[in-house]
């Protein structure tokens, strides 16, 4: 923790007037998580009009997760060898190349050119994202993290709302050229705000020598050795296999509501609206309390499955979006809780390849129960396959805080230092 940081108040507004580094880092995340989802918004619609294909689209976001999964022995060791303020400045500086390759494949009508600048985007944006998680213990008190974590936590729904709906707004009224030049500018403020951090986003020093093996084994020795992160890894896994439940909120709309795309993008508002408030909402509850962060950690993963039990039973688009806008909450408490505690228990040389595994674990499970849901849908319907992995998320949850009531929480009250 960075011991020149004031005193936190426990007040928003007082850490963002008080700690201008975390204000820049907000801000660099802000611009960056936006800008992505301005370029992902111009690029679907680009490739579907060129392919006509569903399919070709779906690749879209097959290639924006998959860099993170299969590079992570490599992107775990450099978030914790490389200098991380120099690394994030470079990644969003590089990230500006492949935008440019995007114009001109625009331009060209070149699909196979646009996937590879996203594919380049997406590793840029694999190394980059878990920086900021990585290097916020050092930024700020131990008393002021919870709130500043959150406030990064829900960024990642506030850019999906923001920037997704002005994406679309910005390439119908201007085109896609006008897009991708303010997601190139997000870059450049992003990298901006992080060159101007003041505070060393690592507490231990920094070597550029990589041990993949070496380091790989010391992570798998901490999360053996470390029962709280262990644990708390094992609720972030429950939460994302359930996850492909998600999937379903457009036929909810279409099939059950009749409401057509009004409605679906009513309960995606609901859905993301809700992952905003749920990290707010798990601070609000857990307090200082250390053990009561374990708990309403497992209890939001509870709600996220009793949200989509009451969606299978709503009949209408108002109780459908009270439903949605429930199990996002939960969402959003479940993995916010979880990433600080992480944060907390994991020592500042080992934090970088923590939050790298917790971004590519997601990742992998996210998609395989997407992946999942389809077949699942199609054999045993729409509702039973919400039913099912919603009575799971309340299953994986009960037995979690079971299983977790014996674990030692002293790991929880302060971050350890690095060795």
């Amino acid at each position: 923790m960075s011991p020149s940081c004031p005193p936190s108040s426990g007040s928003l507004f007082a850490l963002l007037r008080g700690n201008a580094d975390v204000r820049r880092l907000i801000g660099a995340c802000a611009f960056s998580l936006s800008g992505d989802w301005f370029a992902f918004v111009a690029l679907s619609g680009f490739v579907y009009h060129h392919t006509g294909s569903a399919g070709w689209t779906a690749l879209l976001f097959a290639i924006n997760s998959l860099p993170g999964v299969l590079l992570f022995p490599l992107i775990g060791p450099m978030t914790d060898r490389f200098d991380r303020q120099r690394l994030r400045v470079a990644c969003d500086l590089g990230s500006v190349v492949p935008v440019i390759g995007l114009l001109i494949a625009f331009h060209a009508g070149s699909v196979a050119l646009a996937l590879g600048c996203l594919a380049a985007l997406s590793v840029l944006a694999a190394v980059a994202g878990p920086i900021p998680e990585a290097a916020l213990p050092n930024l700020v008190t131990s008393r002021e993290l919870p709130l500043a974590q959150t406030v990064i936590g829900s960024l990642y729904s506030a850019g999906l709302l923001v920037g997704a709906g002005l994406g679309g707004v910005v390439t119908a009224a201007w085109g896609t050229s006008a897009t991708l030049l303010i997601d190139g500018a997000s870059f450049l403020v992003s990298a901006l705000l992080v060159a101007k951090i003041k505070r060393p986003f690592s507490s231990a020093m920094t070597t550029r020598r990589l041990r993949i093996r070496a380091d790989t084994a010391e992570l798998w020795r901490f999360l053996r050795t470390t029962p709280v992160a262990s644990a708390l890894m094992w609720l972030t896994a429950g939460l994302r296999l359930c996850y492909g439940m998600v999937g379903l909120l457009p036929l909810y709309a279409l099939d059950r509501f009749h409401v057509g795309d009004a409605g679906v993008g009513a309960l995606y508002l609901a859905q993301g609206l809700g992952a905003v408030l749920g990290p707010f909402v798990g601070r609000l509850l857990t307090g200082s309390s250390t053990r009561r962060r374990l708990y309403v950690a497992s209890a939001a993963l509870a709600t996220f499955g009793l949200g989509y039990l009451l969606l299978a039973h709503s009949t209408h688009l108002g109780p459908g979006m009270a439903a949605a806008l429930l199990g996002h909450i939960g969402v959003g408490a479940c993995a916010i809780l979880a990433l600080n505690g992480l944060q907390l228990t994991t020592p500042d040389h080992l934090r970088g390849r923590v939050m790298v595994f917790v971004f590519s674990l997601s990742s992998a499970l996210q998609g395989l129960s997407t992946l999942a849901v389809a077949p699942m849908a199609a054999t045993i319907g729409m509702t039973d396959t919400t039913r099912l992995l919603g009575a799971f998320a309340v299953f994986y949850a009960i037995t979690w805080s079971i299983g977790s009531t014996r674990i030692r929480t002293k790991q929880l009250d302060a971050p350890h230092e690095a060795a």
